[in-house]
Formats: structure tokens, C-alpha cells, sequence
């Protein structure tokens, strides 16, 4: 669970809605995607996976797939730091190819693991919440 980082999103945006805040809670707390949007849409009683990407615009925040992206990199960040693993173990470990891994980071951050790693969790952190924030404008 990324709960330093989920409690950061619930200072910077503490007027979200429930169900944008239940879907934020739910990626930090499966430390990425919480399932396909249309599925994810039926489950919140919504029509499709449109209405719920227009209401998570509508509150300001990314698109699903980009803030799962987001909290997939900084679970990896933080496993690195924490247990010294590389990324293509932690890819094996969750039953992914390495090279998706990678990709998914160039992604997210623009940036290669290597960099990313070196920056570390806090900076991934950072960044996610800017994104969080210039959704707003």
C-alpha cells in the first residue's frame, strides 16, 4: 500500500468526491490498475468507461490508466529502495516481461529506470502530484 503518497493527494485535492476518491484509494492501495475502465465504470454504476473518464476530469484528475501508471512506478521506486531489487525482479516477481516494465517507466516519467531509480520514490512522488495539479488548470 502507498499510504505516504495517498495521503499527499488527499492534502493536495481534499474536495474530491466519493467515488474519484474511492477510485484514488483504490489505485494507491492496490499499487496500480484496479481493472478496465468499462468494468471499473459497471462497478460505480456508471454507463461507460467514458462517463467515468469525463468525471474524473470533471474532478481534475488523470485519466485511470495514467494515474495507475503512476502508482505502479513509484511501487516499484519504493520496493527498490526498500529491498535493493532490480526492476526486471520485480517484473518477474509480479509475472510481467521486463521489457514492459521499462517501457511503462520511459511512460509514466519520460525518464529511463535507471534515472528514476536514482531520483527516487520522493521525486516520483512529486511528480504524480503535479500531474495531479495541472489536471486542475
Amino acid at each position: 500500500m502507498l499510504a505516504k503518497p495517498l495521503a499527499a493527494v488527499r492534502v493536495a485535492r481534499p474536495h474530491l468526491g466519493f467515488v474519484p476518491r474511492a477510485i484514488v484509494e483504490a489505485i494507491f492501495l492496490t499499487e496500480g490498475p484496479i481493472g478496465p475502465a468499462n468494468a471499473i465504470a459497471r462497478q460505480l454504476g456508471l454507463h461507460s468507461r467514458f462517463q467515468l473518464a469525463r468525471l474524473l476530469k470533471r474532478e481534475g484528475l488523470p485519466p485511470l490508466h495514467v494515474m495507475a501508471g503512476w502508482a505502479t512506478v513509484l511501487s516499484w521506486v519504493v520496493a527498490a529502495e526498500r529491498d535493493g531489487v532490480s526492476l526486471c525482479w520485480l517484473a518477474f516477481r509480479s509475472k510481467r516481461h521486463p521489457s514492459a516494465c521499462y517501457r511503462l517507466v520511459r511512460e509514466v516519467t519520460g525518464l529511463s529506470w535507471q534515472t528514476v531509480r536514482a531520483r527516487g520514490s520522493r521525486w516520483v512522488e512529486l511528480q504524480f502530484l503535479k500531474e495531479v495539479k495541472q489536471t486542475l488548470v
